[in-house]
């Protein structure tokens, strides 16, 4: 009984995340895009609704680096999105998302294209 208070203290106050379609384990996909940084997301903004998804901001890196959440039309995380300045006129955008999601890796791939022109 003296072991079980610490128990259930350490379970209520865990909580639990919810990693959306994502998973544990991601596939990782890394663009590098000719823009800045602000320019790159507006492209994404952009792409992500034709291909009937929203970009959701979360909270950005100590270093400037901005955080994104790639959601669908349930408001369900499929992708994890990071975007930083890689130098002065390039960005670079990591893509974290479902290994097994044909759907999500083929919305990736056409915003990278759209983003890309």
């Amino acid at each position: 009984m003296k072991n079980l208070l610490p128990v259930l203290i350490i379970l209520t106050s865990s909580g639990c995340v919810d990693l959306g379609r994502v998973g544990m384990h991601p596939e990782l996909k890394t663009a590098y895009f000719d823009g800045r940084q602000h320019e790159v997301i507006n492209c994404l903004y952009s792409a992500a609704l034709n291909q009937h998804l929203s970009l959701m901001r979360g909270d950005p890196y100590p270093d400037g680096s901005e955080r994104y959440n790639l959601q669908d039309a349930n408001f369900e995380d499929v992708a994890w999105i990071d975007v930083s300045t890689f130098s002065n006129k390039q960005t670079s955008v990591n893509f974290f998302y479902a290994p097994h999601a044909p759907d999500v890796t083929a919305a990736i791939s056409a915003m990278v294209s759209q983003c890309k022109k």
